[in-house]
């Protein structure tokens, strides 16, 4: 080795005294670990995660993490570790009786690993799709349409999709908002099927409906006569409500009942004719229900919450053919943006919720023009014949006793 003599010579020896030091300060790099991990369920129950992870260096802490799109923040859970190796098995069971994840959601979860030399690895995330496994799907699709349904009928699910594509330009008219993708559908063979997927997850049906922050839509088919018509029906009403809730978001809870009920319900391709009726009956009688009192929620009794459903069926008819499909998407924009009950009508129609009731009625029962000309003038046309009858009575003696 050649050496430089000179001024150089204190820093070779200072170097060479701090080699050993510098070797050892130097952190060492282990070799990747390498993880496997999995995820299985139990519908209602239970979700079971596991983890294989070997390292060439000890490992000493594991954690795991999870997370679905309805869940406020990423749940983290550590994994005890009873002895540091270079092969550890980790696993967790999540009661789903505490945490209740939506039906048909897809549940995201990954694990950090560290070793003794506090190397830390993220095993790559993986998903898992939370259906309802207690029954055998069937599946067909189209474009970005997914449907899913448990009989061996195959035209339930051509009919279906179908129906999709016929509301849709309906809807989009109205409401123009991107669509999940997929957007998925099932079918269930009865509303008590339906109904038991949602409890087991801690959601109600409400209203006939399943809430459309799942992402999903959810209907039933029972009977294999009907289940046309009932798709016909049900298919187009859950899309609207799903859409509403795109294009409003967190606003989605705050719509007036009779707005987001009744866009549903003119959305469908088979009309009820018994709620007709009953509309009919009602106005006829004049016992419709003030829109002031359909706000927030509908009556609870079944001939009045079907009088309920109706009316905001033909409000909001009434509204599409007065206004225009224009006036209904501003009145969405208008709910988006914080509009209430009362204030939607203002913004949009330029009129009170109370006058846009009479109008409506109106539309519904027209009179002639005499009778709405009396109606609205008879109290003054009576003032008038009264002030004539007064001058009739004061001035006739007077003429009389002058003559």
């Amino acid at each position: 080795m050649k050496f430089i003599h000179g001024r150089s010579r204190p820093i070779q020896v200072l170097f060479l005294a701090l080699l050993p030091w510098l070797l050892t300060a130097v952190p060492s790099k282990s070799q990747p670990i390498a993880g496997q991990s999995r995820a299985e369920y139990e519908f209602g129950q239970a979700i079971h995660f596991s983890l294989l992870v070997q390292g060439s260096v000890p490992i000493s802490a594991v954690t795991l993490f999870f997370q679905a799109a309805e869940m406020p923040a990423t749940t983290t859970v550590q994994i005890p570790i009873e002895e540091a190796g270079l092969e550890i098995e980790a696993a967790h069971t999540v009661e789903l009786t505490q945490y209740r994840p939506a039906p048909f959601t897809t549940i995201t979860y990954w694990w950090q690993v560290t070793d003794t030399a506090e190397n830390i690895l993220d095993v790559p995330a993986q998903t898992l799709a939370y259906e309802d496994d207690r029954f055998d799907w069937r599946q067909m699709s189209r474009d970005n349409i997914i449907v899913r349904w448990t009989s061996d009928d195959a035209a339930l699910g051509q009919t279906a999709l179908d129906v999709v594509s016929d509301s849709l330009p309906r809807q989009t008219a109205v409401m123009p908002v991107e669509l999940p993708d997929p957007l998925r559908i099932y079918i269930y063979p009865s509303a008590s099927d339906l109904q038991s997927s949602l409890r087991l997850t801690g959601r109600d049906w409400v209203g006939g409906h399943a809430n459309p922050e799942l992402g999903v839509i959810l209907v039933t088919a029972a009977n294999a006569r009907t289940a046309a018509t009932e798709l016909r029906r049900s298919i187009p009403h859950e899309l609207t409500h799903l859409m509403l809730y795109q294009a409003t978001g967190t606003d989605y809870p705050n719509l007036p009942r009779w707005f987001d009920e009744g866009l549903a319900r003119i959305m469908e391709a088979a009309p009820d004719t018994n709620e007709q009726l009953i509309l009919e009956e009602a106005v006829a009688n004049g016992t419709t229900i003030p829109f002031d009192q359909l706000c927030a929620a509908f009556p609870l009794d079944g001939r009045q919450a079907v009088l309920a459903y109706a009316q905001s069926a033909s409000l909001m008819n009434y509204i599409q053919t007065e206004y225009g499909n224009s006036a209904l998407n501003r009145m969405i924009q208008a709910l988006a943006d914080g509009a209430d009950c009362e204030s939607v009508t203002t913004r949009v129609l330029t009129i009170s919720l109370t006058q846009l009731n009479q109008n409506w009625l109106q539309s519904l029962n027209p009179q002639p023009s005499l009778a709405r000309f009396w109606q609205s003038s008879g109290i003054w046309l009576l003032l008038l014949a009264a002030g004539f009858g007064f001058m009739i009575f004061f001035l006739w003696p007077v003429n009389k006793g002058r003559a």
